[in-house]
């Protein structure tokens, strides 16, 4: 299991969520050794997720480090800032 986790936050409404998904998809793979995936539909959210890391907008990606750290990206991240974001 990695350390690292990523939450991808997004709503089936939502055009940008939708882009950002293909991004999310070709990326991903690459990096299932190094980073625990985990992809929150906000309107079905019963873990509480959004509410814990605050998510006021979609899509929203959360990146938690091993020593618990996190960094919070608003908005469609393209693929070289999706990478930059998991190795940070």
């Amino acid at each position: 299991m990695a350390a690292k986790k990523i939450i991808k936050f997004y709503a089936t409404w939502c055009g940008p969520c939708k882009v950002y998904g293909k991004t999310w998809d070709k990326v991903m793979p690459d990096y299932k050794d190094q980073v625990e995936t985990i992809n929150v539909d906000i309107d079905k959210d019963i873990s509480g997720l959004a509410a814990k890391y605050k998510v006021e907008s979609v899509p929203t990606t959360v990146l938690i480090r091993e020593d618990g750290s996190e960094i919070k990206k608003p908005g469609r991240l393209g693929k070289n800032e999706l990478v930059e974001l998991i190795l940070s």
